[in-house]
């Protein structure tokens, strides 16, 4: 443009390009000023929806891949130096080197800062920061202080596009201790709100599409679903666990999660990764099995024999997302294969940074157990951690 600006372009022009524009690009384009934001409202973009990967890659980078398109976009602006912790669409929770939280759109890269830790009130605890990486938790009915290291942090992230609603829920993560609270915001707050939770040893925990409440698992065996008064109802409390295969060896990781159906049916499953010890294993990289399990219908009232989980050996016209917690309603266009397992990872207390040898980006369709690898390897590059997330 020798004559002109890029933000002078006539409407009908510049709706023509975006509309050319791949998903990604696009949701990039309409953030170069506010003509052309005004001009993406009026243009229909190519379909959105189709599953993507965020990857993190071995030599600090970060990308985006779209499988559909078999392609990596570079995400731009510093991303190396932070941690994703959480996301909701193509929004993700980030907490970066100086232990502050901010939502990103990771198409676009607007940012949303949010409160600093410490803000929190409640009638319970305080923090107080000590550095960047460590934070002081003083109790306002006793001398108990507790250092929290900020890479215990976890978050869980849930966000309503069209009414330009947010919530966001953090806490320590602390090994066979209570996790006494939860912290959460919603948007335009300055501040993060207690919920005395008292919970022991979360496990995982999940904040489901509606975004009005989370499910916990909890190492005591127990499911149980909190709102943000405090309030909170066993889905299962206590239940007996399945138990893992026998002859697990010591490179074999056998973990449990839970996942939330659209129906507010809440499924356990357990991932289990067969590392390389065996002798068979030199024929393949890695093998995994998934277990689907709920809650027993015909369950006895008190009746600890009864209180037992059932095995869910399909998924119908859903397809489970392991990275997010949740199961969608399929969509070949869009590439979300029915009664499937998309998985990249296993969680582990809202997140988890696994050993090299146990990240596969795959998907499994569950009735015929076939896997299919979603990232190509001529691709040639090494990843350290990917999660999938289904953009909106």
């Amino acid at each position: 443009m020798a004559d002109g600006r890029w933000s002078d372009l006539p409407m009908d022009i510049l709706r023509s390009v975006l509309e050319r524009l791949s998903f990604v690009y696009f949701n990039r384009a309409k953030m170069v000023c506010s003509h052309w934001y005004l001009c993406s409202k009026q243009t229909s973009p190519q379909k959105s929806g189709s599953p993507m990967l965020i990857m993190y890659l071995e030599d600090g980078g970060c990308g985006l891949y779209h499988p559909k398109e078999a392609r990596v976009y570079k995400t731009k602006g510093d991303l190396p130096k932070i941690k994703f912790l959480a996301n909701s669409g193509n929004w993700f929770l980030v907490l970066d080197s100086k232990s502050s939280l901010y939502i990103i759109d990771v198409l676009s890269q607007k940012k949303i800062h949010l409160p600093p830790l410490e803000s929190i009130k409640g009638c319970q605890y305080k923090l107080k920061r000590v550095g960047d990486k460590t934070f002081k938790e003083v109790g306002t009915r006793g001398s108990v202080v507790i250092l929290h290291k900020a890479r215990n942090l976890r978050g869980l992230l849930w966000v309503d596009k069209k009414k330009e609603e947010f919530v966001v829920v953090w806490y320590f993560h602390r090994i066979k201790y209570m996790t006494e609270y939860l912290a959460f915001c919603k948007n335009a707050e300055d501040h993060y709100h207690e919920i005395p939770a008292r919970l022991q040893d979360v496990s995982d925990m999940v904040l489901p599409c509606t975004g009005d409440s989370l499910y916990v698992l909890t190492t005591s065996n127990h499911i149980r679903k909190l709102t943000y008064k405090g309030l909170i109802k066993d889905i299962l409390a206590p239940f007996c666990l399945p138990s893992p295969p026998t002859g697990l060896y010591d490179d074999d990781e056998c973990r449990y999660n839970i996942a939330v159906r659209p129906s507010g049916e809440v499924l356990v499953v357990m991932s289990i990764f067969y590392g390389s010890s065996r002798p068979w294993m030199f024929l393949l990289d890695s093998f995994w099995m998934f277990l689907l399990y709920k809650k027993n219908p015909y369950r006895v009232p008190d009746n600890r024999f009864y209180n037992m989980l059932v095995k869910v050996d399909s998924l119908g016209d859903e397809a489970l997302f392991l990275d997010l917690g949740i199961t969608v309603p399929a969509n070949r266009d869009l590439g979300i294969e029915p009664n499937s397992i998309y998985f990249s990872r296993t969680r582990h207390a809202g997140f988890s940074f696994q050993k090299s040898s146990c990240l596969d980006v795959c998907v499994l369709n569950i009735a015929t157990k076939t896997l299919k690898r979603c990232f190509p390897g001529f691709l040639n590059i090494k990843l350290k951690d990917a999660r999938w997330f289904l953009p909106s």
